[in-house]
């Protein structure tokens, strides 16, 4: 019987089912968690079908380009390829956040309080 293969290691170029396979516990994933709860958030906390599809291309943008970067600033030597990707890369987030939309969702209002009931109640009484 041969041993189990060892999981690869989540890299700049890994291949996207490798993402997929993600378990939570890692760097990667966590990074990833938090982009779909932010850009979440930023949809009013209930996006639709178009809008969690483009968030979860810009949960894997985002990882790909702290990949790329965290390469960077381990002093490695970056090649045209992997220049490329990060140009790439870079713009393609840009664009999904633009798509996703810039400005926040509308808060969605607290509901009425006492004093707002009271009000109506007294303009109903006057009328």
């Amino acid at each position: 019987m041969s041993p189990p293969e060892k999981a690869r290691d989540i890299g700049a170029y890994c291949r996207p089912l490798t993402l997929a396979k993600l378990d939570g516990r890692t760097r990667e994933a966590g990074l990833m968690r938090r982009v779909r709860a932010e850009l979440t958030a930023h949809c009013g906390g209930a996006p639709s079908f178009p809008q969690r599809a483009l968030i979860e291309r810009a949960a894997v943008l985002a990882l790909r380009i702290a990949q790329i970067e965290a390469k960077m600033l381990a002093g490695e030597v970056l090649t045209l390829h992997d220049n490329n990707h990060a140009i790439a890369w870079h713009n393609a987030y840009r664009r999904t956040l633009a798509a996703i939309g810039l400005d926040a969702a509308p808060a969605k209002p607290a509901g009425r309080t006492m004093a707002d009931l009271r009000a109506e109640a007294q303009r109903g009484a006057a009328a």
